[in-house]
């Protein structure tokens, strides 16, 4: 599953039926900023940001790296907890290529 996949998955439960909609808004804000974060730390830092739904229905803390590629840059999640219980079983790209 993509990092897009796992997110979507957790808010489906979370929100239930409308998750769909909520998601669509969501991932890409999360990611989007995730990959900002990752871009203003030095290549190969390990970088952990938090993030919060305004309803406080889902505690995220995502913690990735950039790292250089043979194409250029590589934007890799390591960890992403949601509510204290870690929704990764192995490090996923941020965006697949």
């Amino acid at each position: 599953m993509t990092i897009y996949e796992v997110l979507q998955k957790q808010i489906e439960k979370t929100y239930g039926m409308s998750g769909r909609k909520i998601g669509s808004v969501l991932i890409p804000a999360f990611l989007g900023d995730f990959k900002k974060v990752l871009d203003e730390n030095d290549l190969g830092a390990t970088v952990s940001e938090e993030y919060m739904t305004e309803d406080k229905k889902m505690h995220l803390v995502f913690k990735g790296q950039r790292r250089m590629a043979a194409t250029g840059y590589e934007y890799v999640v390591i960890s992403c907890v949601c509510n204290g219980a870690e929704l990764l079983l192995e490090e996923q790209l941020l965006w697949n290529r």
